[in-house]
């Protein structure tokens, strides 16, 4: 009933779909991504991307979260969608797509990706800024790559194990002076001059995910700002490998940055009304039909 491909890149998994013809409209697509995203009852997954018509030809990306929300940019996801594209004849390999964080370029070859990020300003990014999780004070480092992250660099990263970056995820996740719309939380660790390692508590997502490539980008900046670490950084993720480029602009504190890493067709096939009953309200599935059948 409902086509799909399942795709990931470095353990960060997505469900792409195509809103090319359909019509789904913004609340059956939320809908769909709680009902699609659960893992177990459904085929589960971080998020859906959704392929959609832009002007001039091109495409637009919009991620949904596995709670529904739709999130402004994912990198990981942006190079999924642009591998994507590219296999399906729907972009060239060398494109220009639309997400609600601005233009993102790409350049796909066999699996691998680089996609360009754009700019990304560090003049109103804090860092160092004082806070405590209750137990001991923590120096937090905030900066927006689309969208809002957190970083922190611990003492002991050994000991931040993915059930204590979950909570301190939590504990962010949510409306506050310091972040008013919530924040990714990304812990890191050096490993070495050119080398970090990062795990990300990703909102909308509610959960410590395989991998992030926004949080990439923002663990690396923060590490050239506080450690001198110069471009390129690579990033280990728990699913894999991200390395970020980035380079001071004309305009200071603001850095051009490419975002390069590894994607992998998954899974195609089309999801059952039986297991979509089980997820969806029948007002729902009577509009999700009704659209498939323009197509």
């Amino acid at each position: 009933m409902v086509p799909f491909t399942k795709m990931h890149g470095n353990g960060n998994d997505f469900l792409v779909l195509e809103n090319l013809g359909t019509a789904l409209e913004d609340d059956l697509l939320s809908a769909l991504a709680t009902a699609l995203c659960e893992r177990r009852h459904s085929l589960g997954a971080d998020g859906i991307l959704v392929v959609e018509p832009f002007r001039d030809g091109k495409l637009r990306m919009r991620i949904f979260n596995a709670d529904g929300s739709e999130g402004e940019m994912c990198g990981n996801g942006a190079r999924c969608f642009a591998r994507y594209a590219a296999v399906r004849k729907l972009a060239p390999p060398e494109m220009t797509f639309e997400t609600l964080a601005g233009p993102i370029t790409a350049d796909v070859t066999e699996s691998s990706v680089i996609i360009g990020m754009g700019k990304v300003s560090l003049k109103e990014a804090l860092f160092d800024h004082p806070w405590t999780d209750g137990e001991r004070d923590l120096p937090l480092n905030a900066l927006t790559v689309g969208v809002p992250h957190c970083v922190v660099f611990p003492e002991h990263p050994e000991e931040w194990t993915p059930e204590r970056i979950t909570l301190l995820g939590r504990s962010l996740d949510r409306p506050t002076p310091l972040f008013p719309s919530g924040t990714n939380v990304n812990v890191a660790a050096r490993l070495s001059s050119s080398s970090l390692r990062a795990t990300t508590y990703e909102r909308g997502v509610n959960a410590v995910t395989r991998s992030c490539g926004t949080g990439s980008i923002a663990s690396a900046l923060v590490a050239a700002r506080l450690f001198g670490m110069e471009s390129p950084i690579r990033v280990e993720n728990p699913g894999g490998v991200n390395t970020v480029h980035f380079e001071e602009s004309e305009e200071e504190l603001v850095f051009r940055i490419r975002l390069e890493g590894e994607t992998t067709f998954v899974a195609e096939g089309t999801l059952s009304a039986e297991g979509l009953r089980e997820r969806l309200s029948p007002e729902y599935l009577a509009r999700l039909d009704k659209a498939l059948r323009r197509d």
